[in-house]
């Protein structure tokens, strides 16, 4: 009996493999960073590389899979918070509570700049915050507009707000 199941491309799947290697922590980050659990942010990045791998398969656009992916991973998260699916926690939690510090002293001022920066990114727009934190992740401004389905033109004007509220909040 004959199989319907077409072999995988091998090029395409170490392809995927690199760019899983390359964009998981960052994809991560910004999904922990935006108040989703760890284990949520994983689940998401993971399912994100699934669908990339489909993407590539069906032969689908390959201009700029980095904005890409983080559009997918990021439509998915906010389709995980609509459904009310989503579990929040303190974003910048896990970075807080994975600063190393040799003492006490040091321990507790890098405690004190994630509390001040925790609460100044709470004071941001959805928008604004995104913005930073995708750019955090190195992502250009083209790259963060693909990703968002926002203009670039407002991508400098969200950035320019939310970095004028977050210095003026952290003393910076």
């Amino acid at each position: 009996m004959a199989s319907n199941i077409q072999p995988v491309p091998f090029a395409q799947t170490t392809e995927v493999e690199s760019l899983f290697r390359e964009w998981r922590s960052p994809l991560e980050r910004y999904l922990v960073c935006s108040g989703m659990a760890r284990d949520e942010a994983l689940d998401i990045v993971q399912d994100t590389f699934l669908r990339l791998h489909q993407h590539l398969l069906a032969g689908g656009d390959r201009a700029n899979l980095r904005a890409w992916a983080f559009r997918v991973a990021h439509n998915a998260a906010l389709n995980r918070r609509k459904s009310g699916a989503w579990r929040l926690t303190s974003p910048l939690a896990e970075a807080s509570r994975t600063a190393v510090a040799a003492d006490p002293e040091r321990l507790l001022f890098h405690k004190e700049r994630f509390r001040r920066l925790h609460a100044a990114m709470k004071e941001l727009t959805s928008a604004e915050r995104a913005c930073v934190l995708l750019r955090s992740e190195g992502l250009r401004y083209r790259e963060i507009a693909e990703a968002l389905e926002i203009p670039m033109s407002t991508i400098a004007d969200h950035l320019d707000r939310a970095l004028r509220k977050l210095g003026e909040k952290c003393n910076v």
